[in-house]
């Protein structure tokens, strides 16, 4: 997570502006309150209450998009289909099938970072041993940005029901500082419906949102390990196939293509 501090400010003043403000009785502060929010605490159709759904949804938003990107891309290096680890995979099982070349393959190693790390080791001079470390970084790199989007998201999903508990105690407080003689029902009970609201829209954010991503990301790291023992099978076998001198030549012609052109 980033910027707590800030995300903390905000979100307290979205719960001033939405559920404290059209909360208050006292009529020269009531002057001073945009009409729009008067209007709009209370109930609509039995389950609406649009200042409550307002306050718990930018909360939601503002806390999802203090993730950090860097983070949210552990998807994008495990799976995608040009420059993924799986994407390597299956380019080291099709030149070990012959499926394709391997100038195809070095030409695929531009776009994809773990080709282009298992060449680079094997024109270096490295083994085996050499190539297991080099993919062991790679998986850990994804793995702990696996981890920490879990994290990011379980955090979430405890802090959302925090704050819809918040616009609870929030709303009870208002009920309770109507005058006990004031006779309209709708303004006695207006910090109720506030109350139930706002728990309510925060345990379904929860439980429809952000429980099943960090369930999700808690699949992809399965996942992850799975595909592990696989990449590194691809690895070996591509390792024990090429020829390095070819390789070496590949790779010298690119370099001196790339110079001519500058």
């Amino acid at each position: 997570m980033k910027n707590i501090g800030m995300q903390g400010f905000i979100i307290l003043i979205i719960f001033l502006f939405f559920v404290v403000l059209p909360g208050l009785t006292d009529k020269e502060v009531i002057n001073i309150i945009p009409k729009f929010l008067i209007e709009s605490n209370k109930i609509i159709l039995g389950v609406i209450h649009i200042n409550s759904l307002v306050f718990i949804g930018l909360t939601a938003i503002i806390l999802y998009f203090s993730i950090d990107k860097d983070i949210k891309k552990a998807k994008y290096l495990h799976s995608n289909q040009k420059s993924g680890l799986l994407e390597a995979q299956k380019v080291f099982e099709q030149f070990f099938e012959n499926n394709i070349k391997l100038e195809e393959l070095v030409f695929k190693s531009k776009s994809n970072k773990t080709i282009e790390k298992v060449i680079k080791i094997i024109n270096y001079g490295g083994i085996e041993e050499d190539l297991v470390l080099g993919l062991d970084k790679i998986f850990n790199e994804i793995s702990s940005k696996y981890i920490k989007l879990k994290n990011d998201y379980e955090y979430i999903a405890t802090i959302m029901p925090i704050v819809g508990m918040v616009g609870t105690i929030a709303g009870l407080l208002t009920m309770f500082a109507v005058p006990s003689e004031v006779d309209d029902f709708g303004s006695k009970f207006s910090g109720l419906s506030v109350a139930l609201a706002t728990t309510l829209y925060a345990s379904m954010i929860t439980i429809l949102i952000f429980k099943p991503k960090a369930r999700n990301v808690e699949e992809w790291i399965v996942n992850l390990e799975e595909d592990y023992s696989y990449i590194e099978i691809a690895i070996k076998q591509f390792y024990h196939k090429v020829d390095i001198t070819e390789l070496n030549y590949l790779l010298t012609k690119e370099v001196h293509d790339v110079e001519t052109k500058e």
